[in-house]
C-alpha cells in the first residue's frame, strides 16, 4: 500500500466560505476536518478542530446557506465544531475525483490560512495516481510526500499554526536544533522578517504543541 500527502491550492471561488473566512481572518488559524460521513440525501456531517475564537467564526457560519445545523464545544487554543451541511457542488466534484476503489482519504484534512487544503491518500499506487490526476482544474496539486504506508501519523505537528510551522521549518534548516546548535534565534528571525523575541515565541509555542501531542495531553474530541 502506498500513501501520498498532497496540498491542493484552492482558488477563492473553490474554497468553502468558512475556509475563506480562515484565509481572511487575522485571529483564526487552520481548521482540521477530523471525521465526516455523507448520507444518501447529500448531507455531510463533519467534526472540525478550529484554531481561534468561536464567536466570530459562528457568526460567519450562520451566514452559510448550505449549513443545516451545528454544535460548538470549546477547547484549549480553539474549539471543536460538529456541523451538518448540504454537500456543496464544488465539494462534490472534488469528492468524486477522490472516490476510487480501494483508496482512502486519511484524516485530518487541514484547511490552511494560505488557502491550501492538505491531506493524505492511502491505497494501491494506481488508485492514488488516478485520484491525483483527476483533481479538477483550476486546482493545483502539490505532492508533499510519497512512500509506503506504514500507519504513521500523517499530520505531524498538526496543532501548529502556519506561522509556527514556518518558524520550525526555518529553525531546522538553519541548524537551530542541531547538537551542537549551529543556528540562532536571530537567524530564524531574519528568515521570518520578524524580531528575535517574536521568533522565539513562535518556536516556544510550537514546541509546546508538539510536546503536548507526544505526551498524549491533547484534548479528545467531545462526543
Amino acid at each position: 500500500m502506498r500513501y501520498v500527502r498532497i496540498a491542493l491550492a484552492l482558488p477563492p471561488e473553490r474554497r468553502h466560505p468558512m475556509h475563506q473566512f480562515v484565509v481572511e481572518s487575522d485571529e483564526h488559524g487552520a481548521s482540521r476536518q477530523l471525521s465526516w460521513s455523507v448520507s444518501v440525501d447529500g448531507t455531510i456531517s463533519t467534526v472540525f478542530r478550529v484554531e481561534g475564537d468561536p464567536d466570530p467564526y459562528v457568526d460567519a457560519l450562520d451566514a452559510v446557506d448550505s449549513v443545516r445545523s451545528y454544535h460548538v464545544a470549546t477547547a484549549e487554543r480553539g474549539f471543536y465544531l460538529y456541523v451538518r451541511e448540504a454537500l456543496p457542488e464544488r465539494d462534490l466534484e472534488l469528492a468524486t475525483a477522490l472516490d476510487r476503489d480501494g483508496l482512502l482519504v486519511v484524516p485530518p484534512i487541514t484547511y490552511r490560512e494560505d488557502g491550501r487544503a492538505e491531506f493524505s491518500l492511502a491505497g494501491e499506487p494506481a488508485a492514488v495516481q488516478d485520484a491525483v490526476d483527476a483533481v479538477p482544474e483550476p486546482i493545483d496539486v502539490d505532492v508533499l510526500e510519497i512512500g509506503r504506508y506504514r500507519g504513521q501519523p500523517f499530520d505531524r505537528g498538526g496543532g501548529l499554526t502556519d506561522r509556527q510551522r514556518e518558524a520550525v521549518r526555518v529553525a531546522v534548516e538553519c541548524g537551530y536544533y542541531e547538537s551542537p546548535r549551529e543556528g540562532t534565534v536571530e537567524d530564524v528571525a531574519a528568515a521570518l522578517s520578524c524580531s528575535p523575541g517574536t521568533a522565539a515565541e513562535h518556536l516556544r509555542k510550537a514546541e509546546s504543541v508538539v510536546m503536548d501531542a507526544v505526551a498524549g495531553d491533547r484534548p479528545d474530541v467531545p462526543m
